[in-house]
């Protein structure tokens, strides 16, 4: 009887701890900059105009080009919401599929970009059909300059049924978010 009990108990505790240890993955601020601290954004967070290059082939938490990214306050920590295309899985069968609305949300540490939780999602349709300007060229003409503004958003979206990247700025002096829209068909 006892050794049932104790086998009972094991198998429930096998069952439940891979489950204790995802943690719900948390959404996104409803707005930009919703949970910055009256101090600003701190100087160790990492600029993208420095790092967005070389992130698709440097990061395992990035599976293809990025098309999203944002600066949030998670908890006590900084970080970037990045959104990659993942078209390319391999199915329960083993079987390699070609989803073109598959993509990876993935947090990065906003200091050393180190990633802290990642999940499969969704694109959205303008993130599935992409843009000719990449994301680091839209980090590139966003106006970041050191000591500012900061970038904190880039949004991949559809106006007039043409792909634009909604830039969001950050006045490190004021605490101002401004936004503009970089258009492919536009030089700026």
């Amino acid at each position: 009887m006892r050794h049932r009990r104790c086998g009972a108990v094991l198998a429930l505790a096998v069952a439940v701890l891979p489950l204790s240890a995802c943690a719900a993955f948390p959404e996104p601020p409803a707005s930009v900059g919703q949970g910055y601290p009256s101090d600003g954004v701190p100087s160790a967070v990492r600029w993208p105009s420095d790092w967005l290059a070389g992130l698709s082939g440097e990061s395992d938490a990035v599976a293809g080009p990025v098309v999203g990214l944002r600066l949030e306050r998670l908890d006590d920590q900084w970080v970037w919401r990045i959104r990659s295309v993942d078209r390319f899985h391999d199915d329960l069968f083993g079987e390699r599929r070609d989803d073109p609305t598959r993509g990876r949300e993935a947090l990065l540490d906003a200091s050393d970009l180190d990633p802290v939780r990642e999940r499969t999602v969704t694109l959205t349709a303008a993130e599935a059909a992409g843009s000719d300007v990449s994301a680091y060229d839209a980090a590139q003409r966003s106006g970041e300059v050191w000591p500012a503004p900061r970038l904190v958003e880039l949004e991949l979206r559809t106006e007039d049924r043409a792909p634009v990247w909604r830039i969001t700025t950050y006045d490190t002096d004021s605490g101002a978010l401004s936004t503009r829209t970089l258009r492919d068909d536009v030089p700026n």
